[in-house]
């Protein structure tokens, strides 16, 4: 439900100058990251170890954006022993595996006993990751004591509920779901509490027995999850896309557009909370073919002449398919942009027409539609995404 940045790919591929300024040990062998853990302990602080990819362009952002930033710098070298390993490396490959590594860059945060308690996966701004790890190293506090409590058969539903939110807030999302099996089968009653509902909101889909009732009453939902109320919907909402790809059900999507849409369209920003499902299922079910004529379809009839709505449409599409750059998808992609700039002259329109010529390796267009772009840049983002850009393709 959140788009990425489609642009991050072209990004990717500038150069960083690496000018850390958190005190990080390199380590390359077992015993050097035992040592580190062992001086952790010692310190009594916690463990970070940062997993990079020398060819990893997030990973050079991290260490160009975020490792230099001074309010990250004077956090974590108070609270830390700071680690890097490089994920291809022999002991590089080793520790990944034990891991389960997700994506480069992978922040992982162990207790000063040695407990993973964390992780963070991907880019993450400063001030973000500050506030991610001090919930980590508040919330392992809590967490201990819940862990001693929940063995002792002594946990409470209210605190039950707590010690899961706790858990799933920190990243250990395998711990937090296994916490809520537990929880649904020893404490929830069927017509949900304001605490079964606190749980359950990041363990379901549209399938399950309880949603007519979670979903019966929206003002209490907001009441009672406050700030978790998207995170939740979205939570939800990739539960049940992901069954209905597996499973190949175009009725949950139909579920998805119908009932969980109408919870949140009026919370977000988001292009078309009805259409976006549909749009997502055929992609992530390999029918390029019935994504196309999707698209097509709603174009030329209830959204005809609906370039904003195209736009949000042949974007979406873009961005999902951007590792992959499938030659049918983009072909159409490109026409239509060009059909929302028939209808309206954009930057955003000239911006990702640019961007899959680009990938179409039509060159010379893609030059022409970022050059149209530069000229309809109105903001200083614009400027300086457009300035990136063109200083990359003009390299190529």
């Amino acid at each position: 439900m959140i788009k990425t940045n489609a642009f991050i790919l072209l990004l990717l591929l500038f150069p960083a100058v690496i000018n850390a300024q958190v005190s990080f040990i390199e380590v390359t062998t077992l015993q050097e990251m035992e040592a580190a853990q062992k001086r952790a302990s010692d310190q009594m602080l916690m463990l970070f170890v940062d997993v990079y990819a020398t060819w990893c362009g997030p990973c050079k952002m991290m260490d160009k954006q975020v490792y230099t930033d001074p309010a990250v710098a004077d956090f974590m070298n108070a609270r830390f022993v700071n680690v890097r390993l490089d994920g291809e490396c022999e002991y590089g490959r080793q520790y990944v595996v034990e891991q389960q590594l997700e994506g480069y860059p992978s922040m992982f945060i162990f207790s000063d006993d040695g407990d993973r308690v964390s992780k963070v996966v991907g880019f993450t701004p400063a001030e973000e990751l500050v506030a991610s790890l001090k919930l980590t190293a508040e919330g392992y506090q809590k967490v201990k004591k819940y862990r001693a409590r929940n063995m002792q058969g002594t946990l409470e539903a209210e605190a039950f509920a707590d010690y899961i939110t706790v858990v799933r807030e920190m990243g250990n999302l395998e711990e937090a779901d296994k916490l809520a099996g537990e929880y649904m089968e020893q404490v929830m009653d069927p017509r949900l509490s304001d605490n079964d509902i606190r749980v359950v909101a990041f363990h379901m889909d549209l399938e399950d027995t309880w949603w007519s009732t979670f979903s019966s009453d929206q003002n209490r939902l907001k009441r009672i999850l406050g700030e978790d109320y998207l995170p939740a919907m979205e939570k939800i909402y990739n539960n049940t896309l992901i069954k209905a790809v597996e499973e190949e059900r175009i009725d949950l999507i139909s579920k998805m557009a119908n009932e969980l849409s109408p919870l949140v369209e009026d919370e977000t920003g988001s292009w078309d909370l009805r259409s976006l499902p549909f749009i997502q299922y055929y992609y992530y079910s390999n029918r390029s073919g019935e994504l196309i004529a999707y698209v097509d379809q709603r174009f030329s009839s209830d959204r005809k002449g609906d370039h904003r709505w195209l736009y949000g449409a042949a974007s979406q599409i873009t961005d999902m398919d951007q590792q992959y750059q499938t030659e049918s998808l983009l072909k159409k992609e490109a026409e239509w942009f060009a059909a929302c700039i028939e209808l309206a002259e954009h930057f955003d329109y000239y911006f990702y027409q640019g961007m899959v010529l680009f990938f179409l390796k039509e060159r010379e267009e893609a030059k022409a539609s970022f050059l149209k772009a530069e000229s309809l840049a109105a903001t200083l983002e614009q400027q300086e995404m457009i300035a990136q850009v063109l200083g990359f393709v003009n390299t190529q």
